[in-house]
């Protein structure tokens, strides 16, 4: 697949980031590393896979990235497709359905995707695949609902009228996101929480992983390298965003809970993961909000997990299904069944979605 690397790259950059020109050096590099080097995930047994035409030209693409998880303490086969791309001038032929049919027939006991749009999942639930809707539901937490606001009436215009529409809503935008901060009636009240955070590191997130899996059928499997490899390959990958990592623990120092988002101020932040003690849930979330509004950032965005709905509602977050769907396809139905009933310890961590390209 080494040859291929360019024509793939190229193929992603056009029709799924929708830009012009041929695919940036980064964007090669991120392929190759993600698909070709050697890291801790990288399986011969599960390749990714090209369709070509007559003359050599890929006409689509398919990553497939192995993820290590058990099921019940046993491990199990898990793979993840992603970036699958097929050329328009093919997708009336059956480039894109030999791609998954391919990737279906594998070894694995499970696949799963965590960020399909509309098309793919209308295209891929004939062929087999499950909307997995536990892992499909969205919230959304607006920190600063006016600047919030513009930035989704914006989406809608073109990049000149946006620009300037922000330009000018922003005196009154910072008034009203003040007050809606300061004010104790207010649903965007923000305060000072009484944990104490910390810098979480490598250890400390493998150690949390272990302790607050609770009694999930299914969960991913982590060591301390294959670990460090995924966040450092997160923080490169979004080299404008900030991966901020923080653990909370109380008085006497005990771990209570964790969280890890992208930041970037003036930007809807991007959580990847929450964990720690229920009890200490909306604590934990009182902690995220705060931090996030304090570095500038205008709402949170991530997947709630299927057991904590009631604690995100409580703390006002808005629930979505628009953000991106978890298709499943198995020929062990038991894999499905569980997934359905949320029971599996998968966060957007997990899956292909926090190895997306960011640039």
């Amino acid at each position: 697949m080494e040859d291929d690397i360019s024509q793939v790259a190229d193929l992603y950059w056009t029709f799924l980031r929708q830009r012009k020109g041929p695919a940036p050096p980064a964007v090669r590099s991120y392929f190759h590393e993600l698909y070709l080097t050697n890291h801790p995930w990288m399986d011969s047994a599960l390749p990714s896979l090209v369709c070509e035409g007559k003359n050599g030209r890929i006409l689509g693409f398919l990553g497939v990235i192995r993820r290590k998880m058990s099921l019940r303490g046993q491990p199990i086969r898990v793979a993840f497709g992603g970036n699958f791309v097929v050329h328009p001038e093919a997708r009336t032929t059956a480039a894109g359905l030999r791609l998954l049919e391919a990737y279906m027939n594998g070894d694995q006991d499970l696949s799963m995707t965590d960020s399909a749009n509309d098309v793919s999942r209308d295209f891929q639930e004939p062929l087999g695949y499950r909307t997995i809707m536990p892992f499909s539901v969205h919230w959304v937490r607006p920190l600063r609902p006016a600047h919030y606001a513009i930035q989704a009436v914006s989406r809608l215009a073109g990049p000149v009228l946006s620009a300037s529409l922000k330009l000018a809503a922003k005196p009154f935008c910072s008034v009203v996101d003040g007050m809606a901060a300061r004010l104790t009636f207010s649903p965007f009240r923000q305060t000072e929480s009484p944990l104490h955070a910390a810098e979480l590191d490598v250890e400390t997130l493998l150690h949390c992983l272990d302790e607050f899996r609770g009694d999930y059928s299914l969960c991913p499997e982590y060591d301390v390298d294959s670990l460090r490899w995924l966040l450092t390959f997160m923080e490169r990958m979004h080299a404008h965003e900030n991966l901020r990592k923080i653990v909370l623990r109380d008085d006497s120092e005990k771990i209570l809970g964790w969280y890890v988002y992208y930041q970037k101020p003036g930007e809807v932040g991007q959580v990847v993961q929450i964990g720690g003690e229920r009890q200490f849930t909306k604590d934990i979330l009182n902690h995220l909000f705060h931090d996030a509004w304090k570095h500038g950032v205008t709402a949170l965005h991530g997947v709630v997990p299927n057991r904590l709905m009631d604690d995100f509602s409580d703390k006002n977050c808005i629930f979505t299904c628009r953000g991106g769907w978890t298709l499943a396809h198995s020929r062990r139905p038991e894999l499905l069944e569980l997934l359905n009933r949320g029971d599996a310890f998968l966060s957007r961590l997990d899956g292909e979605w926090c190895l997306e390209y960011g640039g």
